[in-house]
């Protein structure tokens, strides 16, 4: 579940829970309350009158029905009314008690005062009627029957409902109770919500945090294993991204601090050689070693050609910089490439043919459109070419060049350049185009180049939007194979 959703259901719970959990404790509250009650006479006023004056007119029955049967049902009746409405009756026949019946606490009361006042009251009013005060009612009422005189004495002790103070506390202590107990309620459902809903989102910020901790400790193998689905699985995916980039990233930072210190090495040691022969040949002339005007043109002849060898490094050198910067100028053009590789090879094969240099052109595609530049296009090549020249062991070398094209709809060119040299070996041949680097480790042979031509043609062949890669040759040599995008000429469509 996500923490979006975890977070709407608890907003509804948190909503939800405490009206269901108030509306029952309001309930709970009510029924205490009611409880503490039960000992008060609530009933309404109707109620009351109502039983009071069944109790009077019991009273007249009981008065006027002498019969024996009758008058014990109809006793038995106004007792019970008496009781259950605590009251009290007293019926006198010529003065003397005739009836006494119903709560005999209400007439042993304490408050005689009141009744005497209530007794007073109703002698003012002529002997009958009604009286009240303090909660105590005086119902008297007369009749003659059989030429007796009969006097109806109604005594009940009637308490209002805000007359006590226990009642009255009571109802005001309720809606405190009420309130207290729902803030309660709150309070609670929101620490219970809250620790349910960051639990679920504390776990997965330590196991980011584990995470972040194996890596500043260089542990850059480290990968995060998360397998619910809510919005930190996806951090936890571009932490697995980030730790594996970042890997990648300080392996290419050491692999170009190896291939500095390579370069270094090899700018070092391949102008030491030449500087070398210079100092020395420049001596001889100082010294008067060349004593006869053929041997001083010789050593000034090389000294010319390890200046230039100099010269031809640092050119290669700055070249490769600027291309690494990215600054290195590019103009690209629509080429053909059938063109550009039977023109360039063929002057290249005239140009070195005292050299030993052969060259073969097989299956070359034709109606093809390159978009390169051609000064580094044919850079490339000449790069190529040169390794062939220089690493040959025989007088002869022979090159051979064919393309062809790949992928659905031939958008790929495949240029393969192939000699019968001596080759390299397997632990070599992913190197051949890293900065400096030579197959002849120990560079004891400076005059084989200085192992920037394949850097430099890895190059521009990037620029270019392609690849290039050696491979074992099938006639014991190296193979380079280039790969660039083309699409159709124009002419053919």
């Amino acid at each position: 579940m996500t923490i979006k959703r975890r977070l709407f259901i608890s907003n509804i719970l948190m909503i939800a829970i405490p009206i269901v959990l108030s509306i029952l404790l309001a309930a709970l509250v009510f029924l205490l309350v009611w409880k503490d009650f039960t000992g008060y006479r609530l009933q309404s006023d109707d109620d009351y009158y109502g039983a009071r004056d069944s109790v009077m007119e019991t009273a007249r029955d009981m008065i006027v029905n002498p019969d024996a049967q009758r008058l014990s049902m109809l006793i038995e009746r106004a007792d019970t009314m008496l009781e259950t409405n605590k009251m009290s009756l007293l019926v006198y026949e010529d003065d003397a008690v005739r009836y006494n019946l119903g709560s005999k606490e209400l007439l042993s009361d304490a408050d005689s005062a009141t009744d005497a006042e209530l007794a007073q009251a109703l002698e003012t009013l002529g002997g009958t009627g009604v009286a009240g005060k303090n909660g105590r009612e005086l119902y008297v009422s007369e009749l003659e029957e059989s030429g007796h005189a009969y006097r109806i004495e109604l005594l009940s002790d009637r308490p209002k409902l805000d007359a006590s103070a226990e009642e009255d506390y009571g109802f005001r202590r309720a809606p405190v109770l009420l309130l207290l107990a729902m803030i309660a309620v709150v309070f609670l459902t929101s620490q219970f919500l809250t620790r349910s809903v960051f639990r679920n989102i504390r776990r997965p910020l330590e196991i980011l945090t584990d995470g972040v901790r194996e890596i500043r400790d260089g542990n850059l193998d480290y990968r995060i294993d998360y397998k619910r689905k809510d919005e930190f699985r996806a951090v936890c995916e571009a932490f697995n991204e980030m730790a594996g980039r970042l890997k990648e990233s300080i392996r290419a930072v050491q692999k170009q601090e190896i291939n500095r210190k390579e370069l270094l090495a090899g700018i070092s040691h391949d102008l030491r050689s030449p500087l070398t022969s210079i100092k020395a040949y420049s001596e001889g002339l100082l010294d008067g070693v060349a004593g006869t005007p053929e041997s001083q043109r010789r050593y000034a002849g090389m000294i010319k050609t390890k200046a230039e060898d100099i010269d031809h490094m640092v050119s290669r050198l700055f070249l490769f910089s600027k291309m690494d910067l990215g600054d290195y100028p590019n103009y690209p053009e629509e080429l053909d490439p059938r063109e550009e590789l039977e023109s360039f090879f063929r002057a290249a094969a005239e140009e070195h043919a005292e050299q030993g240099l052969n060259v073969e052109l097989n299956g070359l595609p034709r109606r093809l459109t390159l978009h390169a530049d051609p000064v580094q296009f044919r850079r490339v090549l000449a790069n190529l070419v040169e390794n062939s020249l220089k690493y040959k062991e025989r007088p002869e070398v022979s090159v051979k060049v064919s393309a062809s094209t790949m992928g659905i709809s031939g958008e790929t060119l495949r240029i393969v350049v192939e000699d019968d040299g001596p080759g390299v070996t397997d632990e070599a041949l992913p190197k051949l185009f890293d900065v400096f680097y030579r197959s002849d480790a120990s560079r004891s042979s400076p005059n084989r180049g200085s192992g920037l031509g394949l850097a430099i043609s890895e190059k521009a062949v990037s620029m270019m939007g392609g690849r290039i890669y050696a491979e074992h040759g099938g006639r014991g040599g190296l193979r380079i194979v280039i790969e660039l995008p083309v699409r159709p000429s124009e002419k053919e469509a």
